[in-house]
């Protein structure tokens, strides 16, 4: 039985969408009054019925700031998908989203309460200056679509690791932040929308006036500029227009994901081609999709008695359709996998960068044992009591980076991309969920061996969503990266979900979200240096399939290498080690990125070389981290997978401007 064409499924399925909005809206009327309340307060508004008053100040408004949302986040990643000609290009991809929020904390912190700043200020800044630096980046590759999504994700990370460092050193300023970045739309009076209406009417208009000149652009820059069109121009006002639309939902809101990725993807499957219609189909879509996200939230958070952020849910929502999007579609030539080998590369003797880093890291673990911080200042202090409290600490960290560098190793080769880790495939976020789930349901019940099993499972679970979704497209590496991106959101947002709970231990899975060495015990770090030594000799003594597997499909294939097998045992590999590290530290980020760049950058090449330099580096990396978390906020401390994430993510700005 053939399946429907997709332009009569997307219709019926829009429809069905609306139909359940509709009798939601029946259900989530507050009082049970349905559509007669609304009505009634539409139309006859009383203002001494406490019933039609909270539907009036609450319900409403959250009727109205989801449509206007929505919209207006559709509207944006029309726009960018347009300008940039990216189909997955949006505020949340892109990084303007996490600069939006970035700089919304910052606005709260350290702008004088006498400020009367609008909100949006800030947030427009944030937003405009994490574009411009995603854009510097990608300039580098002409702007090549998987680079600039790339670039944009990865500065994600580190403006998200910015955060989290700010929400714990400013926790009483902060502590409802968490749950506003997950993107909450409930309301209490119609001020919000008051707020963003005229704010969001002004690039409406501006995209408005330029569209005919924007339309132009489908037919390319050079043809666009000679028939009078300054390119630049239009492009720099449309997509200022596009930040500063996300900028003030954000300001208002908080961040809400894959409505800009998703609304104009089905505008365009459902065959609109014009630039004008695009755009108002996309926002009708968008309205639809965030309406009726914020409708199934509703019951879920009336039910549970907890504050289910509205953004989360649609990720959980947007992930899936990206999902299927990447499976079934068939990209362009800059999207899809480079089969040839890398260009010719500078080596160095490995034995003087061997020993220099070992050196390194050595001094970095002495400082790191005997060099602290008290109430008087810095000391250098040789004490049994510190000892034992330091060096299980400083052991998990060596080995945790070891083990990630590992399979950031594993990752890039297998992909034949520098910019792939486990956090970007989304296997760390895999087996953090399962080991967040496990905690908020059964507690500190569980050992570490069970929760390492746990973990292990839900790595393998991504890793395996991962390998079938990919087999289609024969693991092709940038298909493979977007795979990871879609899944890492959607489980980013059911973290969210249970984070939101309202549990007790939840500010205790912050810290250990954030990489923590805190709790580490001598049993841990055994455990943490079996598994990683055993993984990481399996690791080396496959070095030759690494070397074959990152000349690219066509020619690992002509000299015989069973590609399938190796992306097999890789990927169990991969998942297996990060699973490891995880349970014991918890998920970090960037040490798998930028472990193998720096061993490149050091011209060790070959996978032998590159995987004991990497090693060395992520160990040399989070050793560090620890130290400086323990000193450089005496007498609070910062969790080394936090500062491990600002050092690399600093290393990886610097690297990508070379």
């Amino acid at each position: 039985m053939t399946a429907l064409p997709i332009r009569i499924t997307l219709p019926i399925g829009l429809v069905l969408a609306l139909g359940l909005v509709i009798a939601f809206i029946q259900y989530t009327t507050p009082y049970a009054g349905g559509w007669s309340l609304l009505q009634k307060v539409v139309f006859d508004y009383d203002t001494t019925n406490y019933k039609e008053l909270i539907v009036y100040l609450t319900y409403l408004p959250r009727l109205a700031i989801a449509c206007i949302c929505g919209f207006s986040l559709a509207v944006a990643g029309c726009i960018m998908q347009f300008v940039l000609r990216n189909p997955i290009a949006a505020p949340t991809t892109l990084g303007v989203a996490s600069g939006a929020q970035l700089g919304m904390v910052l606005g709260v912190l350290f702008i004088p309460a006498s400020m009367t700043l609008p909100h949006f200020v800030p947030a427009f800044i944030g937003g405009a200056g994490t574009s411009i630096l995603v854009f510097l980046i990608a300039a580098r590759k002409g702007f090549a679509p998987i680079h600039l999504i790339l670039s944009g994700m990865v500065i994600s990370l580190f403006i998200g690791a910015t955060n989290t460092m700010l929400m714990l050193v400013y926790e009483r300023n902060l502590s409802s932040v968490f749950i506003w970045g997950a993107g909450a739309l409930h309301q209490n009076s119609w001020e919000s929308v008051q707020r963003i209406l005229p704010l969001l009417s002004v690039p409406m208009i501006a995209l408005l006036l330029i569209q005919r000149p924007l339309y132009t652009l489908i037919l390319g820059d050079s043809v666009s500029n000679t028939i009078g069109n300054n390119v630049k121009r239009i492009k720099l006002i449309a997509l200022t227009s596009a930040i500063f639309i996300t900028a003030v939902i954000v300001s208002e809101v908080g961040i809400i994901g894959f409505i800009g990725i998703v609304a104009p993807g089905i505008t365009r499957l459902l065959g609109v081609r014009n630039l004008t219609k695009q755009i108002l189909a996309s926002g009708l879509v968008g309205a639809l999709i965030l309406l009726f996200a914020d409708q199934l939230t509703q019951p879920i958070s009336a039910a549970t008695g907890d504050l289910l952020p509205t953004g989360a849910m649609t990720a959980l929502l947007g992930a899936p359709f990206l999902l299927w999007l990447l499976n079934r579609q068939t990209w362009p030539s800059q999207l899809r996998a480079t089969d040839e080998a890398a260009p010719h590369l500078r080596h160095r003797r490995f034995l003087p960068v061997l020993i220099g880093l070992i050196v390194a890291l050595v001094s970095i673990s002495f400082m790191a044992l005997f060099v602290g911080k008290n109430t008087q200042g810095w000391e250098f202090a040789v004490n049994d009591t510190l000892l034992h409290l330091r060096t299980p600490r400083i052991l998990g960290a060596l080995f945790a980076g070891i083990g990630l560098a590992i399979t950031g190793t594993l990752i890039q080769r297998l992909t034949n991309n520098p910019m792939a880790s486990p956090e970007i495939l989304g296997i760390s976020s895999g087996a953090a969920l399962t080991l967040v789930l496990c905690t908020l349901i059964f507690g500190i019940s569980i050992n570490r061996y069970e929760q390492i099993l746990i973990g292990t499972l839900g790595a393998l679970a991504v890793t395996s969503m991962i390998w079938w979704l990919g087999k289609k497209h024969r693991f092709a590496p940038s298909q493979l990266l977007l795979t990871g991106i879609a899944l890492s959101a959607a489980l980013d947002a059911i973290m969210r979900i249970s984070m939101s709970s309202g549990q007790e231990n939840v500010s205790a899975l912050l810290t250990w979200l954030s990489g923590s060495t805190y709790l580490v015990s001598y049993q841990d770090v055994s455990i943490l240096a079996v598994g990683v030594a055993v993984f990481g000799l399996i690791a080396v003594l496959l070095h030759r399939w690494l070397d074959l597997i990152a000349l690219g499909e066509v020619s690992a294939s002509s000299v015989g290498l069973n590609t399938l097998l190796v992306r097999r045992v890789i990927f169990v590999l991969i998942a297996a080690i990060t699973t490891l590290c995880t349970a014991i530290i918890g998920p970090l980020t960037f040490i798998g990125l930028l472990a193998p760049h720096m061993a490149r950058a050091l011209n060790q090449n070959t996978a032998y070389k590159q995987l004991i330099t990497a090693c060395l580096l992520g160990a040399l990396v989070m050793v560090m981290a620890d130290w400086m978390g323990r000193v450089i906020w005496f007498p609070w401390q910062f969790p080394a997978g936090l500062l491990s994430s600002l050092i690399g993510g600093a290393y990886f700005l610097y690297l990508m401007r070379k």
